[in-house]
């Protein structure tokens, strides 16, 4: 007798890994299972399916059967997550650092050992009836509804917890913050939220990060922006400037006569993360004119333009046609 086709059996290619196998039978067993399948062909369907399985995947006999309804293991009940605003600097945020935050605590009151009551009560008269437990009302007497007819209140909180069964314990928690993080993302730090119910876990703390106000960068998605003052001069003759970035002062090119009003520095913002790649570092220009100039100042740029003029054509042809046009109106 032939060996049957049980990748046919199955309805998957010769090609299907493992994990298209056991996909492939899971759907078969729960179809023709016999506990949920009444049709008389449902046994025999049932194991040509789980026949090709262990031929496929090489289970023996001995092996543990494959439940056709894995159920998912049942939950642990957990406590309540927390969530707390983190303020960090930018440098802080894109290259990580420690941080302290206080989570607030319970501890067991030691005095009532939790109970929020004491063994002896605090007997005070009701200032309503002063102690008669009767009022007067419409011509006659009737029970207080103060003391409810007692003339007195006992009060039998515990006077360390004020009958709460627990005192405050607030507690610092040092988190390390992962680089690149950026402000508004949450960080989750496992088991430090609210405490844990009977026979469960304590839940999560989320820590919500905030970027503070940098006196020179601004964050905008993953560029940074920073604003750059440069002379005029500077601006004409173009040459090195120092750039101020994230990670330190950097050296950039100005190319000479630049009208583009900024420096951009790739990859120079805020650092990659996963499959995010780093932004760049974009400085903007802002142009300084000198209040005054010295001899020596004038006598260089009266040079400079007298030189422009010769070759204003080349250099300026806004200029050169200024220069024609003021010609032909004389």
């Amino acid at each position: 007798m032939s060996q049957p086709d049980f990748h046919q059996i199955l309805g998957i290619p010769p090609s299907a890994s493992a994990a298209e196998i056991k996909r492939a039978f899971k759907r078969l067993a729960m179809r023709w299972h016999p506990d949920r399948n009444a049709d008389p062909q449902a046994h025999e369907q049932f194991r040509l399916a789980r026949e090709a399985f262990e031929h496929l995947t090489g289970l023996r006999e001995t092996d543990p059967p494959v439940d056709a309804e894995e159920k998912p293991p049942a939950q642990r009940p957990k406590g309540d997550d927390r969530r707390l605003d983190v303020d960090l600097d930018l440098k802080e945020a894109a290259f990580g650092g420690i941080v302290t935050v206080t989570l607030e605590g319970r501890a067991t009151c030691t005095t009532c050992e939790g109970s929020g009551r004491r063994s002896y009560g605090r007997t005070t008269m009701c200032g309503a009836c002063h102690g008669s437990g009767r009022v007067r009302s419409d011509g006659g007497l009737k029970s207080c509804p103060s003391c409810k007819g007692k003339g007195y209140f006992t009060d039998n909180r515990c006077p360390d917890c004020e009958g709460r069964g627990w005192n405050p314990l607030d507690r610092q928690l040092a988190v390390s913050i992962p680089p690149a993080m950026m402000p508004g993302e949450e960080l989750r730090v496992a088991g430090q939220g609210g405490p844990a119910p009977e026979d469960g876990e304590p839940g999560d703390l989320y820590l919500v990060l905030h970027a503070r106000p940098h006196p020179l960068f601004r964050l905008e998605g993953r560029d940074i922006h920073v604003d750059l003052p440069v002379s005029i001069f500077r601006v004409l003759a173009g040459g090195v400037v120092d750039v101020p970035t994230l990670s330190g002062v950097q050296e950039a090119l100005l190319p000479e006569s630049s009208t583009a009003g900024e420096i951009r520095l790739p990859g120079a913002g805020f650092p990659a993360r996963g499959r995010r790649h780093a932004g760049d570092l974009v400085a903007h220009l802002q142009v300084h004119y000198p209040r005054f100039l010295s001899k020596e100042q004038k006598a260089l740029l009266d040079m400079a333009d007298q030189v422009l003029h010769q070759q204003l054509d080349d250099q300026s042809p806004a200029l050169a046609r200024w220069r024609d046009t003021l010609k032909q109106n004389r």
